[in-house]
């Protein structure tokens, strides 16, 4: 199930901030607003990060991810505890957005003349059309798809992971090794979803 099969505890652990967010009136938008611009920082440092000067700022990659998807968390349990109006506008804003803090993190990295502009680009390709097809299962009169080996939050996980590992050992190439493995796992995953998807739509015939 991926690091989502923690997700309940993960909640828990931002009811703080959940209150903080809800005594503030904070709307969800802003939420999300929010993780874009955190993704979009974080993938310009992940660009940059080539210059020897701006290698350290790496060592931000592991708090950003973990705030965008602390972000990503809070806004749904923000919206359901404020009654926010016209949830399935905001939803579609969400998922939206989503796909762009996705892009923004990962294509700053595949730009990277020290990462692999295809293999990066390929990878992109296809965390894309997991989510598309994670979204396509709600379409289809089915519940939206979150489980499976690579998720959301278990690509923020490896990419912090390894961006800390490339400050130690002072090895650009392990960001190559980060894609190969985040494509082949998203892979599986795609293939997960697709059987949950067909297994729970064959129980609604």
């Amino acid at each position: 199930m991926g690091i989502y099969a923690v997700k309940p505890k993960f909640q828990k652990f931002l009811k703080p901030v959940e209150n903080w967010l809800i005594k503030n009136k904070v709307h969800p938008t802003t939420i999300n607003i929010a993780a874009l611009l955190i993704s979009i920082l974080s993938g310009l440092i992940l660009y940059f990060s080539f210059w020897n000067w701006s290698v350290w700022f790496l060592l931000l990659i592991p708090v950003f991810v973990f705030t965008r998807t602390a972000l990503n968390a809070l806004d749904g349990m923000v919206a359901r505890a404020l009654k926010i109006k016209n949830q399935e506008w905001g939803e579609v804003l969400n998922e939206f957005l989503d796909r762009l803090s996705d892009t923004a993190i990962f294509i700053g990295l595949a730009l990277n003349p020290l990462s692999n502009f295809i293999l990066g680009s390929i990878t992109i390709i296809v965390i894309l059309l997991n989510s598309y097809l994670s979204i396509l299962s709600k379409a289809a009169g089915g519940k939206r798809q979150y489980g499976g080996f690579m998720g959301k939050a278990d690509r923020m996980f490896y990419l912090g992971t390894a961006s800390v590992l490339v400050i130690i050992f002072n090895k650009f190439v392990i960001f190559k090794y980060l894609f190969i493995f985040i494509l082949l796992s998203t892979l599986i995953t795609l293939g997960q979803r697709f059987e949950n998807i067909k297994r729970e739509l064959k129980k609604k015939e």
